[in-house]
């Protein structure tokens, strides 16, 4: 068996769960063919400071979303003084990340998969000092529809991106044609078999008539209770039932059950590892705009109501589903509550058909094909 490493870094959630759908999709379709560890990569070296800082930075702009919107700007101005920079920062975890593989011996992974930027570089950065002793590293790019120069390092030994889009940015930001492959963008097959509605209310203990509406707070559960949107959801005549996900956040998972745990027409989740199953219970999801989530949500055919979105990416994934006919941009409460007011079982039809020919079945498969032929090229 082939030994791969599918080195990550656990901010937010949108990271972790294109690993874990690779991973999934290779055993799939290759069964019992690859040894699999995924590895929230920089904090497992040693390089907690580092790691510290990036998920701080990423919950501060998911708190202050301009932040995030203006840091990319500046980023993306000047790409290869960008990644230039971000070599000279990285530098302690390249370090760190060839004594860790050289430790390893002969349970070092043969081939590497990345799926975060900063652990690209890193060990881009390595393989430059250290030669043959850093295995080959294939980088998977997370972002859809708009993505940041801390990808475009052109020491990286190849990128497989999820479209045409990205391919055409990277290459703009100085990334050679010939290190890139165009592929798609995979989810967790939880979502891509995901039960059918009735099903998976039933799976719930879940009932009533009407719209069922799930609103994602995100894994981090960022941000205040949206009591004015709950409020106005709760007396909007079409809602049945709220599915509201709190996430991480334990203190706003606490507020919610506070006011509405004996509402009839409210259910509270926190942290969830059976989010397919309350995707395909639910007519409509609401909420941010993260990547992984969006594309999961798809997946299982639901239209998405955005209500806000953090960094430039997630801007991308936005105007995408705008254009697709999958979603709307609706950060005013009553401008949601109209649109809500306009879905039927004819239109919620409409947008699950235009979300199943996006084809993410496909796109997931030809993920792990492309990354299990590199694996038969490098090992």
């Amino acid at each position: 068996m082939i030994k791969l490493l599918f080195a990550t870094i656990a901010a937010g959630g949108g990271h972790v769960a294109s690993a874990k759908a690779m991973m999934q999709a290779l055993e799939t379709h290759y069964p019992r063919q690859f040894e699999m560890e995924m590895s929230d990569y920089m904090l497992a070296v040693g390089d907690v400071d580092f790691d510290r800082q990036h998920k701080d930075s990423w919950r501060w702009a998911l708190k202050y979303p301009l932040s995030a919107r203006l840091g990319q700007r500046l980023i993306d101005f000047l790409p290869q003084v960008s990644i230039n920079i971000q070599r000279q920062l990285l530098k302690p975890f390249a370090k760190l990340a060839y004594q860790d593989l050289l430790n390893r011996g002969e349970a070092r992974p043969q081939l590497i998969i990345s799926n975060h930027g900063l652990v690209t570089t890193g060990l881009a950065l390595a393989k430059k000092h250290h030669g043959e002793a850093i295995p080959p590293v294939l980088t998977f790019a997370t972002e859809t529809h708009n993505i940041s120069a801390y990808w475009a390092d052109n020491w990286a030994d190849h990128i497989l991106v999820p479209n045409e889009g990205i391919w055409r940015i990277l290459k703009n930001m100085g990334v050679e044609a010939k290190r890139m492959s165009i592929t798609g963008y995979p989810v967790q097959q939880a979502f891509l078999k995901a039960s059918l509605k009735s099903e998976a209310r039933k799976a719930l203990d879940l009932e009533g008539q009407g719209l069922f509406c799930l609103i994602s707070l995100g894994g981090e559960g960022i941000g205040h209770a949206p009591d004015s949107l709950i409020e106005g959801l709760l007396n909007h005549p079409k809602i049945g039932k709220l599915i509201i996900i709190a996430g991480r956040n334990d203190l706003l998972k606490e507020h919610l059950a506070k006011h509405y745990a004996y509402h009839e027409k409210v259910y509270i989740q926190g942290f969830t590892d059976k989010m397919a199953t309350f995707l395909a219970a639910a007519d409509v999801i609401i909420g941010k705009c993260g990547v992984a989530a969006a594309y999961e949500a798809l997946a299982v055919g639901r239209p998405i109501l955005v209500t806000s979105y953090a960094g430039l990416n997630e801007k991308g994934v936005l105007d995408f589903l705008i254009a697709e006919g999958l979603g709307y941009y609706l950060p005013q409460e009553q401008e949601l509550l109209d649109v809500l007011a306009t879905y039927d079982e004819e239109s919620l039809a409409e947008v699950s058909k235009r979300a199943l020919a996006l084809d993410l079945v496909g796109q997931t498969e030809r993920v792990a094909r492309a990354i299990a032929n590199y694996a038969e090229q490098v090992v």
